[in-house]
């Protein structure tokens, strides 16, 4: 009879571990699938533009205009900036100094002809490219 209380007691030990523990060490060892969810680059480079990282100010008189890079580094690059004329956006790139695409760790000189125009302005990071408009005498936004 000992035995044969010993062998239920047994099963009933491999029916609770089966059951219970199996299946939370499966919820608990599974801790490491959000971590290999992709990260959206396009959404952090956004965020990084007009109060993150990057902050870039459109200094536009008519005399002179200058593309300032108040913060900014070497990770993120200015890869190409347009300006709106009557609805077309125009390339003014070649027209830069420094030359783009060039690390956001400079002050750029724009052409005198865009003071009063919005920017278009090509940022790229993290393996992706964004655009960021950028009004007369205001800061970036993307």
């Amino acid at each position: 009879m000992k035995a044969q209380s010993e062998f239920i007691a047994f099963i009933i030990a491999i029916i609770l571990i089966v059951v219970i523990l199996v299946p939370l060490a499966f919820l608990v060892l599974d801790f490491s699938k959000p971590s290999a969810q992709q990260v959206d680059e396009i959404s952090v480079l956004r965020r990084q533009i007009d109060g993150g990282s990057i902050l870039l100010f459109f200094n536009s008189t008519p005399s002179k205009s200058t593309l300032l890079t108040i913060r900014g580094g070497s990770n993120y690059t200015l890869e190409g900036v347009f300006y709106d004329y009557h609805g077309q956006w125009i390339n003014i790139s070649n027209k830069i100094t420094p030359s783009v695409p060039a690390p956001l760790i400079y002050n750029f000189t724009l052409p005198s002809y865009v003071w009063n125009r919005t920017l278009l302005l090509e940022i790229s990071g993290y393996n992706v490219s964004v655009f960021a408009t950028v009004l007369p005498n205001e800061t970036a936004f993307a």
